[in-house]
C-alpha cells in the first residue's frame, strides 16, 4: 500500500477522533466556566459582553487524549514507527508542547496583564527548549537549508543559538497577534494542516500525528471561538501555537519556509518589538460593529484596519484569506525546491 495513502488515512483518524473529543470538552468547559465566574470581557464588541475563559484547557486535554489513543491504535495494527529515532522525537515535542502549555495555564489563571511578565515570556521558552537543543544534538543536526543556496553549516551553533531563539521567537509571536473572535485558532489550522501537507512528503508520522491531533483540537474549538465566541482560547493556545510551528521548522528541516508560512506573525513580533511590545490589538469599536484602528498603532492589525472598512468578523476572515494565500504561495515553493 502506498505509504501517502497511510499517513493520509492515520491523519484523518488523529483529526476526526480529536475534533469530536475537542467539541465535546469545550462545551462542557464553557458550562464549568459560567457556572465558576471564569469570565472576560470581549474587548472588540461595543458592550463588552461576558465570555468564558481558559479556552485551551480543553484543546489541550483533547489533544493528550487523542495522541494517545491513536499511538495505541497504531501498536494495536502493528504499524512499525518506534525506533529510537522517532521515540525520541515523540518524547522531546511532547515534552516542550506541555511545559508551554503549563506556561499558559499560569499565565491564563492569573490572568490578564496580571500573570507571567513580558521577560518571563521570552525567558521560559529559551529555558523550555532544551529537550530541541538535546533532540538536535543526538542527531547531529547542524545546519539549516536556505532554498536556492543549501545547507549553511553552523555546527553546535544550531543546537545552542538557533534552537532556543526560534522556540522563543515563534512561541511570543503566536502571542501576539491576537485578540479577535476565531483568529487564533483560525490561523493556527490554516498554517499547522499546510505544515501537515509537507509532513506527509517529508514521511514524518510522529510530526504529522501530532499535528492531526493539535488540528483537529483547534477545529473543535474554533465551533465555539468563533464570532460571536463563546470562549476565548488564552495563552495555552496561541503559546502552544507557536512552540509548534517552530519544533516543526527544526524537526522537519523546513526552516526558512516554516518562517515564511508564519510571516504574519514575524511581522506581528517586529512591529510589537518596536513598540517595546506595550501595544496592543484591539480597536476602537463603533456602535454599528465598526472597527477603527488605534491611533497609537503598534499592530499589524491596526495597519490593516486603517486600509479599509472591518467589522470583527470580516477583519478576522481577511487574515484568514492572506494565511490561506501565504500556505499556497508556501505548497508551491516547497515543491518547486525538493520536486522539481
Amino acid at each position: 500500500m502506498n505509504i501517502l495513502f497511510i499517513f493520509l488515512f492515520f491523519f484523518i483518524f488523529s483529526f476526526l477522533f480529536s475534533l469530536i473529543l475537542s467539541k465535546f470538552f469545550t462545551k462542557k468547559f464553557i458550562y464549568i466556566t459560567k457556572k465558576n465566574n471564569f469570565l472576560g470581557k470581549d474587548m472588540n464588541k461595543i458592550n463588552k459582553p461576558l465570555v468564558s475563559e481558559l479556552g485551551g484547557i480543553p484543546v489541550i486535554l483533547s489533544f493528550i487524549i487523542s495522541l494517545i489513543f491513536s499511538f495505541l491504535f497504531y501498536i494495536i495494527f502493528s504499524f512499525d514507527i518506534f525506533n529510537i529515532y522517532n521515540l525520541f522525537i515523540l518524547f522531546s515535542v511532547f515534552l516542550i508542547i506541555m511545559l508551554i502549555a503549563f506556561l499558559g495555564f499560569i499565565d491564563d489563571t492569573l490572568g490578564w496583564k496580571k500573570g507571567i511578565s513580558q521577560f518571563q515570556h521570552f525567558l521560559y521558552p529559551i529555558i523550555f527548549s532544551l529537550p530541541i537543543i538535546l533532540l538536535t544534538l543526538f542527531f547531529g543536526k547542524t545546519s539549516f537549508y536556505i532554498p536556492l543556496f543549501g545547507n549553511l553549516y553552523i555546527g553546535v551553533l544550531y543546537s545552542f543559538l538557533l534552537v532556543p531563539i526560534a522556540i522563543t521567537a515563534t512561541t511570543n509571536a503566536f502571542n501576539l497577534l491576537a485578540g479577535y473572535n476565531g483568529l487564533e485558532a483560525g490561523l493556527g489550522i490554516i498554517i499547522f494542516f499546510t505544515i501537515s501537507i509537507f509532513t506527509i512528503f517529508e514521511q514524518n508520522f510522529i510530526i504529522l500525528i501530532i499535528l492531526a491531533c493539535w488540528v483537529g483540537a483547534l477545529f473543535g474549538f474554533l465551533h465555539f471561538n468563533k464570532f460571536p465566541s463563546r470562549i476565548f482560547p488564552g495563552d495555552i493556545i496561541t503559546l502552544v501555537n507557536g512552540v509548534l510551528a517552530g519544533v516543526c521548522a527544526i524537526i522537519l528541516n523546513l526552516e526558512i519556509l516554516i518562517a515564511f508560512l508564519i510571516i504574519l506573525f514575524i511581522i506581528e513580533f517586529i512591529i510589537k518589538a518596536k513598540y517595546k511590545f506595550k501595544t496592543e490589538c484591539f480597536g476602537i469599536i463603533s456602535k454599528n460593529g465598526i472597527i477603527k484602528p488605534n491611533p497609537k498603532k503598534g499592530s499589524l492589525i491596526h495597519f490593516v484596519l486603517s486600509k479599509g472598512v472591518f467589522t470583527e468578523r470580516k477583519l478576522v476572515y481577511f487574515f484568514y484569506i492572506i494565511q490561506i494565500l501565504i500556505s499556497v504561495i508556501s505548497l508551491v515553493l516547497y515543491f518547486l525546491i525538493f520536486y522539481n
